[in-house]
């Protein structure tokens, strides 16, 4: 595999204030064997998710995720149902049809675990976050269950208000193929040949660690004032 990615685009101050809502450009025939609107990942070995504010968008969360240019090539809703599944984030291409939906139908268990589905419902995987009060430490697994990829990091109890990295490491966890960045945005990198069902699977754990993360920053902010 190529080594880990350049970080190109490292905040908000580099990206244009304004995004495209244009396509990025692509060769319009639909890559065989690559899930519809997932073609952009082939070309990028980065990607940013920034999270929107809005007066008007109510109990959910809103996202752009950017490409190493600071060009918005998705966005994401993370959705609260009270009577829903316990996580769910659906991403969509710039001309707001489903991509990606992550989900996870129980959140009350010791350990988590979210499927990340393409359009049409296909599962391309797993992200199992495993209880570990040492380390944060998730494993990305194929339609089988079989692990592809290990995130390890500090624990949510050490580094959980600063910027902080993750590292991608492969299955046998002898080599660094990526990093997650926790900064002003959440940022991965991977390398550009791998699978793009991977990268979209890395895309998913992004937003489930950082849904983890920030569930816990209001969990302790909240404690502090009651």
């Amino acid at each position: 595999m190529d080594p880990p990615a350049q970080t190109l685009y490292s905040g908000p101050h580099d990206a244009p204030s304004i995004y495209s809502n244009v396509a990025v450009p692509m060769d319009t025939m639909v890559k065989k064997g690559v899930p519809r609107s997932l073609e952009h990942l082939l070309q990028l070995n980065q990607l940013a998710v920034r999270q929107k504010f809005s007066v008007s968008q109510g109990n959910g969360r809103t996202f752009d995720i950017l490409d190493p240019a600071g060009q918005r090539v998705y966005q994401a809703l993370q959705e609260y149902q009270c009577c829903g599944p316990g996580y769910n984030v659906k991403i969509m291409d710039n001309s707001e049809q489903e991509v990606l939906d992550i989900i996870e139908e129980c959140a009350c268990t010791c350990t988590r675990q979210v499927q990340v589905h393409s359009f049409g419902g296909n599962l391309l995987g797993n992200v199992k976050l495993h209880s570990n009060f040492l380390v944060t430490h998730l494993s990305v697994m194929d339609p089988s269950k079989n692990v592809v990829l290990h995130i390890v990091g500090p624990s949510f109890k050490t580094n959980i208000f600063g910027d902080c990295s993750f590292e991608v490491k492969s299955s046998d966890e002898q080599h660094v193929v990526g990093m997650f960045k926790n900064e002003s945005d959440f940022l991965v990198s991977f390398p550009m040949d791998l699978d793009v069902s991977v990268k979209a699977l890395l895309l998913g754990a992004c937003f489930f660690l950082e849904s983890c993360i920030n569930t816990h920053r209001v969990f302790l902010t909240n404690r502090k004032y009651y």
